[in-house]
């Protein structure tokens, strides 16, 4: 079997680094590598970091493990490229330090891609709370169709992303130049590049992820910074507009207002929230309504 890479960028999460790492060690699959790159850029996590590591890698000697630890912050996207550039598999994944693999994953995801010689592929996600409990299940039982027409209006309507769901052979991941230089959406705009090239794409149903949403955290995913990158998204959407059905188009912008109102009431600015959220209802009701019930 050809070998993994897997890419795991961490950012002040010292417990959740050696949990994330700790599912790795119980993976089905062994023919694997591990590239963490350590975006911290602060000398006290970057020892807590090490630390992690060198204690993991003392304890799994049979693991091949590389850190690489970055001089100034890069964001995501870039410290995500830096693992890319690294690493050395024929096939590539994520894993975000603060979520986890299942024994199965690497295993599971690496032989559908072999199996249907796809370029890249994507699963469910689980997503957990803070506390363990399972919120939501991003299915993509929707996915009928893999044209290249019929994935990108999945992917603008519905987002095919999260990054621990997905998969890459590494040649396709460097001919579509990794991430995108933008950290709030990274995952959306790189799975843009991968459809636009027009790769062969697999979907695999199931989830063999813990994914964990951090409701109180207020940073470039929850506070202000995500309300520029969805308005950047959504302008970005608006540029396909024209060839989109109205049905299409009152969902995109239902779904966009809907995130603008969690961001709004993650910081409790409640008339910003009524606003965008009855702005959302007008748009698709039914569809707002399921939004509202599961999304976290």
């Amino acid at each position: 079997m050809p070998e993994v890479s897997v890419i795991v960028a961490t950012y002040k999460r010292e417990l959740e680094l050696k949990r994330a790492l700790e599912s790795l060690k119980e993976q089905q699959f062994k023919n694997f590598e591990t590239i963490i790159v350590d975006d911290n850029a602060d000398l006290d996590f970057n020892d807590k970091v090490r630390v992690v590591v060198d204690t993991f890698k003392a304890e799994n000697p049979q693991m091949a493990i590389t850190l690489i630890t970055n001089p100034k912050n890069m964001g995501s996207a870039e410290t995500r490229n830096i693992g890319i550039n690294a690493s050395r598999g024929e096939y590539i994944t994520f894993l975000d330090d603060d979520d986890i693999y299942l024994p199965p994953k690497i295993q599971k995801q690496l032989e559908f891609m072999k199996k249907g010689d796809f370029d890249y592929s994507l699963t469910d996600l689980d997503l957990y709370n803070e506390k363990g409990i399972l919120i939501r299940k991003r299915v993509r039982g929707f996915i009928k169709d893999t044209s290249y027409e019929a994935l990108f209006r999945y992917h603008l309507m519905y987002h095919l992303t999260g990054t621990d769901a997905m998969m890459f052979k590494k040649e396709y991941l460097k001919k579509i130049e990794g991430f995108a230089p933008i950290n709030v959406g990274d995952e959306f705009y790189l799975m843009t590049r991968a459809i636009n090239q027009k790769g062969k794409f697999g979907y695999l149903p199931g989830c063999d992820i813990k994914a964990y949403v951090h409701t109180g955290e207020n940073g470039l995913s929850s506070g202000e910074g995500k309300i520029i990158g969805e308005n950047n998204l959504y302008e970005y959407k608006k540029g396909f507009f024209s060839e989109l059905d109205k049905k299409t188009i009152r969902y995109i912008k239902m779904r966009h207002r809907a995130v603008l109102a969690f961001a709004e009431v993650r910081r409790k600015k409640y008339f910003n929230f009524i606003k965008h959220a009855t702005k959302s209802f007008l748009y698709s009701p039914y569809s707002c309504i399921k939004m509202f019930l599961f999304e976290r």
